[in-house]
């Protein structure tokens, strides 16, 4: 199985220290809320950040809104992407 990588972008990356990390090793699938807990463990503030439905995810190229229960297995591409802005 590939090997995932988790991206974050604007602020989040800030609070994250890098625009990438690697995909934590784990087996099965867990919920966005079980994954979030599990990376940002010691990072209090990004794990506040990712908790606010104003950022979203994207889970292999597909952003899904806050209503949505997403599912994420250890091969997949996981970005994190604040509100967007612009006119």
């Amino acid at each position: 199985m590939a090997k995932g990588k988790i991206l974050f972008f604007g602020q989040l990356s800030d609070l994250s220290g890098a625009d990438e990390w690697p995909m934590p090793e784990f087996e099965g699938t867990m919920s966005e809320q079980e994954f979030i807990a599990k990376i940002a463990d010691g990072h209090v503030e990004l794990a506040q950040a990712l908790q606010d439905p104003k950022n979203r995810i994207c889970v292999n190229q597909t952003l899904f809104p806050p209503s949505v229960s997403v599912e994420i297995t250890a091969g997949d591409e996981v970005a994190f992407l604040p509100p967007m802005s612009g006119g």
